[in-house]
């Protein structure tokens, strides 16, 4: 499948150029008499979404079509017709992907754009001496950060014994021996196991099944025609 953004790799070179950056996070309090106070901000709770202000402007100085995405919502960027999503993490990738069940409605409602039109910025960090450190950088797709040999048919969280959010494999295994079909094949099987209330599972395999291989068949025969000019 050809990646439908044509600025995928500035993106993911302007990326690779911030391994080994420094970031300072800092705070400046303003007291109604004048005086100012200044501080450094190193918890780990906010840095994804300060790593979102941070790589935007960064970004828009290569391109300037890239724009935010809407407030507390996916995705977190735009690129012409591709969508991007920014996760970090520091040690293991414990972030969330996506809820479960509303990750299967968008995938049956528009296989494509979940599929194919979406990828990941990924970037691990650590914290030293009151700076982030940006220690290296994947572009995934959503296939790619996916563990399909675990306890369940895709890497996830489980509360109460509700399948709750889908969660990364570890970042040395992100993107090796991955592909769209095994992940489409590991989707299937997780409606079909999951203990979770999905209405209509049926319906949303089929919706799922028949988007995906009409985009195969669509890709195979592209590519046929495309040796023919």
């Amino acid at each position: 499948m050809t990646i439908s953004d044509p600025d995928t790799n500035i993106i993911k070179n302007r990326c690779n150029e911030l391994i080994g950056c420094k970031i300072n996070i800092q705070f400046k309090m303003t007291f109604p008499n004048g005086d100012n106070q200044n501080g450094d901000i190193n918890n780990r709770n906010i840095i994804g979404d300060c790593m979102e202000n941070i790589l935007l402007p960064f970004l828009q100085g290569e391109l300037h079509t890239i724009e935010k995405g809407p407030k507390q919502s996916s995705p977190d960027f735009y690129n012409r017709n591709k969508e991007w999503e920014l996760k970090v993490f520091n040690g293991s990738p414990g972030f969330n992907i996506s809820n479960l069940n509303s990750y299967i409605e968008q995938l049956a409602d528009d296989t494509y754009r979940k599929l194919y039109r979406t990828q990941y910025l990924i970037f691990k960090y650590s914290i030293e001496n009151q700076y982030i450190i940006i220690n290296d950088f994947k572009l995934c797709n959503v296939w790619d950060i996916i563990l399909y040999t675990g306890k369940y048919p895709i890497s996830l969280q489980c509360k109460k014994g509700m399948w709750y959010n889908i969660r990364p494999c570890s970042f040395n295994d992100m993107g090796v021996n991955k592909n769209p079909s095994l992940f489409i094949k590991n989707i299937i099987k997780a409606i079909k196991d999951c203990p979770n209330r999905i209405n209509n599972k049926d319906t949303i395999i089929e919706n799922i099944q028949t988007q995906f291989y009409k985009i195969q068949f669509e890709s195979t025969l592209n590519s046929i025609n495309s040796l023919n000019i």
